[in-house]
């Protein structure tokens, strides 16, 4: 499969998971699927093969460096690997957002920019999304519990 079919693919199969949690968030369908192991059981496979098996991978590649972290986005099929996790982290961090709204009553029309801005710009929706909860609910932890 080319580079651009895999990332074609990659990046279509989040949207399912994504329009649920918009708008079905609180549906069977998007409890047994979006707020369950799927998304990552589907795209963890495809990341571990594209990061291990791109060989030889990038060379000079480093976390600690400037220089070493260019040198991991110079191979497409790692690219392609980086941004899957960010499709994996981004879907699940707006699963744990719509979920954690229900849990402390905020309106879910209130999430959904908090969701849109997790997709398209990952830590800016989810500080949105702590604002939001903060402002709603008064606190500040992340504690589940209270």
């Amino acid at each position: 499969m080319s580079n651009d079919a895999i990332f074609l693919v990659c990046n279509y199969s989040v949207v399912p998971f994504w329009l649920a949690l918009v708008f079905a968030p609180r549906s069977k369908w998007a409890a047994r699927l979006v707020h369950s192991a799927l998304p990552a059981a589907l795209l963890v496979p495809a990341y571990a093969l594209l990061l291990w098996g791109d060989d030889p991978g990038p060379q000079g590649a480093s976390f600690f460096t400037l220089a070493g972290v260019r040198r991991i986005f110079t191979s497409d099929r790692t690219i392609i690997a980086c941004w899957i996790h960010y499709l994996v982290f981004d879907l699940f961090v707006a699963a744990w957002q719509a979920r954690d709204a229900a849990r402390r009553g905020i309106g879910h029309l209130w999430t959904v920019p908090c969701l849109v801005m997790t997709l398209l710009f990952g830590p800016v929706g989810f500080g949105l999304f702590l604002a939001l909860r903060a402002w709603k609910t008064r606190t500040l932890t992340l504690d589940e519990r209270g």
